[in-house]
Order: C-alpha cells, then sequence, then structure tokens
C-alpha cells in the first residue's frame, strides 16, 4: 500500500503544477478532473482501514466542559493568500422551525426571537412556543428542541446552500512547523464575538486548497477551520493543529479572547474522515467537541464518541466501500447519528467518491445546517434530519439511516 500511495501522491503533485499554468477560471473543473485520476490510482488505498461493528453504549452531548489539550507549540504567522465570500451581516433576528414531542420524532414547528445581535454576537434568550409538536421550551437561536449551541448565535438563514455572514480568509503555512492552513472570518470577535474552532482533515493525496468551497462555508459561519497541510493526514495531525488553535487564544495575537475553545469540531473527507471520527472519539478532545461530520470515511473508531455524527457517503463510492467503511462507523457509533447516503440520482456525473471535491457536492447543504445547528442552536435546517420526510432521506436522490443515542437504526429521519 505505501507504494501505491507514494505514486499516487507524485501524480498528484506533477498534476498540481501542470495546474498552476492553466488560467483561474478553469483550476476547479481542472482540479475534479485531476482528482478523478488521482482516486482513480488509490482505489486500494482504503484496504484494511475498515472498523468493525460495536454495539451501542448510552452517550451524551450538549453542554460543554472545561479544559482541553495540553503541552505547548508554536508556529509562523503564515500568509494570507485570498478572502471571499459575503460581507459581515451587522444584526439579525433568528429562528427556526424545531420539533417537538418525544422520541427526537418531529411534530410540527415551534418559532421563537433569539433577539437581534450586531455581527452574529450572543443574542438573548427566545422562548419558542410549540406547534403540533407538544409544549414549547425555553432558549436561545429560536429551537424549540433543547438544542441550543454552544452560546453564540448567527443571523438565521433559509438557504444552506449558500455562505453564511462572514468574509472568510485563508492564512497558508502557519501553525507548528508551518505545516496548517486556517480558513478564517476576516474580522475576529467583533462585538464580543467567540468564534467555535473546527479541524478537518483531508483526503488522502490532497491538501486544503481542494476544498475552497466547503472551507470558506464553514469559515463563513463564524468558525476558525484549522486544517493539516499533509496529504496523507493522521489524527495525530489534525489534533496537533487543534491543539495550536486552542492555545492562541491564552497567548497574544490575533486569536487572543476570541475563541471558543469549549465549542470544537471535528470533520474530515476519506482519510481525513477517519481521523475526524477518530478524533471526535479521542478522550484528550472530546469532552469540548460538539459533532462530528465525516465525509466517505476510510473508517474509524466511534466507540468512545460523545457528540452527535454526522456521516455522508453515496452508491457510487468504489474508494471506501459504504458496506465496508462507513456502515461499520453508524453501527458502532453509541451517540446521536445520521447517516445520508447520496444515490445514483443525486450524483449523476458518477463522481463517487470524489464528489467531495466539487463546489457542487449536495452534501454541503445538510453539513452546513447540521454544523449550525448544533454549533449555534440554529433549527431552520433541521427538516434535513428530522421526521419521516427529511429532506436527506427523500428518494430519488438520497436515502438515510438514523439513531438516537444508544437507540435503533431506522430508515427515516430521528
Amino acid at each position: 500500500m505505501t507504494s501505491r500511495l507514494a505514486a499516487s501522491e507524485r501524480s498528484a503533485q506533477n498534476a498540481r503544477n501542470e495546474e498552476s499554468s492553466v488560467p483561474a477560471s478553469r483550476r476547479q473543473k481542472w482540479r475534479l478532473g485531476v482528482s478523478l485520476a488521482v482516486f482513480a490510482l488509490v482505489i486500494w488505498a482504503c484496504g484494511g482501514a475498515g472498523t468493525g461493528s460495536a454495539g451501542g453504549q448510552g452517550g451524551d452531548f450538549g453542554g460543554s466542559s472545561s479544559g482541553g489539550l495540553g503541552g505547548s507549540s508554536s508556529g509562523g504567522g503564515g500568509s494570507v493568500t485570498n478572502s471571499d465570500d459575503g460581507g459581515l451581516a451587522s444584526s439579525g433576528n433568528s429562528s427556526g422551525s424545531g420539533s417537538g414531542g418525544s422520541g427526537g420524532s418531529s411534530g410540527g414547528s415551534s418559532s421563537g426571537s433569539s433577539g437581534s445581535s450586531s455581527g452574529g454576537g450572543k443574542s438573548s434568550s427566545g422562548s419558542s412556543g410549540g406547534k403540533d409538536g407538544g409544549g414549547g421550551s425555553s432558549g436561545t437561536g429560536g429551537g424549540g428542541n433543547g438544542i441550543k449551541g454552544c452560546g453564540e448565535t448567527l443571523p438565521s438563514i433559509s438557504d444552506y446552500t449558500q455562505n453564511g455572514p462572514y468574509t472568510a480568509m485563508t492564512i497558508n503555512n502557519t501553525g507548528p512547523d508551518g505545516g496548517y492552513t486556517v480558513v478564517q472570518p476576516t474580522t475576529l470577535g467583533a462585538n464580543g464575538f467567540k468564534h467555535p474552532i473546527a479541524s478537518w482533515g483531508n483526503g488522502i493525496t490532497t491538501t486544503p486548497s481542494y476544498y475552497p468551497t466547503l472551507l470558506n462555508r464553514i469559515a463563513s459561519n463564524g468558525l476558525v477551520v484549522v486544517a493539516s497541510n499533509s496529504s496523507s493526514v493522521t489524527e495525530a495531525d489534525m489534533a496537533g493543529g487543534l491543539q495550536w488553535m486552542i492555545q492562541q487564544n491564552t497567548g497574544s495575537g490575533q486569536y487572543q479572547g476570541k475563541l471558543d475553545t469549549s465549542c470544537l469540531v471535528s470533520i474530515g473527507y476519506s482519510l481525513g474522515g477517519a481521523g475526524a471520527v477518530e478524533q471526535g472519539a479521542d478522550p484528550a478532545v472530546n469532552a469540548n467537541i460538539v459533532t462530528t461530520i465525516s465525509f466517505h470515511p476510510a473508517g474509524g473508531t466511534p466507540q468512545s464518541l460523545k457528540a452527535p455524527l454526522l456521516l455522508f457517503t453515496s452508491l457510487d463510492d468504489t474508494v471506501c466501500v459504504p458496506a465496508t467503511f462507513v456502515q461499520p462507523v453508524f453501527n458502532g457509533s453509541p451517540v446521536q447519528t445520521f447517516y445520508e447516503i447520496l444515490q445514483d440520482a443525486g450524483d449523476p456525473s458518477n463522481a463517487g467518491h470524489i464528489i467531495v471535491v466539487s463546489p457542487t457536492d449536495p452534501e454541503y447543504a445538510p453539513a452546513n445546517a447540521w454544523l449550525r445547528l448544533w454549533v449555534y442552536g440554529d433549527t431552520g435546517g433541521m427538516n434535513y434530519f428530522w421526521g419521516s420526510s427529511a429532506k436527506s432521506c427523500q428518494l430519488p436522490d438520497f436515502q438515510c439511516q438514523s439513531k438516537q443515542a444508544g437507540g435503533t437504526a431506522q430508515m427515516s429521519g430521528f
């Protein structure tokens, strides 16, 4: 396997060198074609990376706890290369539809006002009245289901295919040994906003530069994303970057006092998707991880996860075959887990495993909705995941599986 991966990485490097001569307007399409060729070479890369299933056990999620990663590390300042995506919203009222009733089923909608806040700062608590869902509840973010996020809120959105309220920028070659990329809001700490941290893991043979649409979308929603530049990323690489970023909150510099180190997200794709699961299950980190998101993972060991898990795959994924690599992660997860399977109709280009590098990946929208739900208590996108008509379960484009913590799997939303 090592020789195969080395050959694939050399091919990827050659392709990237050739890419530099392509006009900028054509580079996104070029990258997708390059990735198709690269992943064809690593068709066996996921071999042996799967994980066996295990029985579920009671898991918890929700509130954050103190603590974090110890140790010390240093890194250079890096270089800023780009900024894009819309401007920072000055204010907004957050409202959304949530589910009521028992057992996590959707029973209509609830609404509430979270109050106005400049630049997506903390909102005052708003009460939500239940409707067809049995009883309202009080909380932030307009939710009626007790999901309150980490404390900060953002202006509500109706289209989860779009970016959030922040302009995003990229800092290259920063962190420990200059080995990381950071994608973050251009303006940090406006109106006292504390930015959550997301730790990203690349697919094999790729670097953060392959995922501009996805990483900028995450950052546009107020998160600081730290990503290893390794093209064969490990959970240790991901945790190292996360540790470094946590430490920046107490050191001098642009991040000092502007990060929410108790609100962490573990997210990745393919090899990095397995790393995201491993990081989410790492007891040195997971007390403060509020959710894990894994696109087409090359396996992973989920048994020690403590926060909700979102899994993606597709029927056309012949690299990390769903039955071998993704289903066991779902089966072994002890926490609330949603598993979306993209069908052939939802992937007309038959991109399969590498659809995640496409800027039009239909998985981005539900990932955005899930992220905003657990980080900010934004219940406006719950209809992707809750109820018998959940959007991420609708044929012909999608099928799904879901389960509550320690519960039985079902072929529908929560």
